[in-house]
């Protein structure tokens, strides 16, 4: 399935408020291996060793298909320090949310709501470490592949 207009400018939208909110290393298609998933956003902050994840929703819709975020176990959650859903405005409901996950809404002009803040998880199961890891080979497939389309001039390493 091919990613929407929408949801493509969520996910700028959601790394632009991770980077101003003391995030270090910000990447977008994190994968998380013992989650069997790859996150939307993901952003690091070195100094505090903190993780927070955004899922990006561009409708109700797609939101409730997306099943493993109303079951707390099989969500980023314990995965990051702070995990977030981003939508458009008034797309998800509060209510619909987890009490443990931050919402946020993006207004017509970009700028955000904080809606629900999250609630800070201590209990990670994948290691800082890792997860610096994976961001920083989603960030330089991003810039191979998707940047440079470079895919010509570096098959002969992969």
């Amino acid at each position: 399935m091919s990613e929407g207009t929408i949801h493509k400018q969520l996910k700028i939208v959601a790394m632009a408020y991770l980077k101003k909110h003391c995030i270090d290393i910000v990447s977008c298609e994190t994968k998380f291996r013992n989650l069997k998933s790859i996150s939307d956003v993901c952003g690091l902050n070195l100094k505090r060793k903190e993780v927070r994840v955004i899922e990006c929703k561009a409708s109700l819709k797609d939101y409730l298909r997306d099943t493993k975020l109303f079951n707390l176990e099989k969500s980023y959650f314990f995965h990051c320090n702070y995990f977030y859903i981003m939508c458009p405005k008034d797309i998800i409901p509060k209510d619909k949310v987890l009490k443990e996950f931050g919402l946020i809404y993006v207004n017509e002009d970009n700028s955000i709501t904080v809606i629900q803040k999250p609630k800070k998880n201590k209990k990670l199961k994948t290691r800082f470490e890792t997860t610096l890891k994976n961001s920083c080979r989603s960030i330089t497939n991003d810039l191979i592949f998707k940047f440079y389309k470079c895919q010509d001039c570096v098959k002969d390493f992969y």
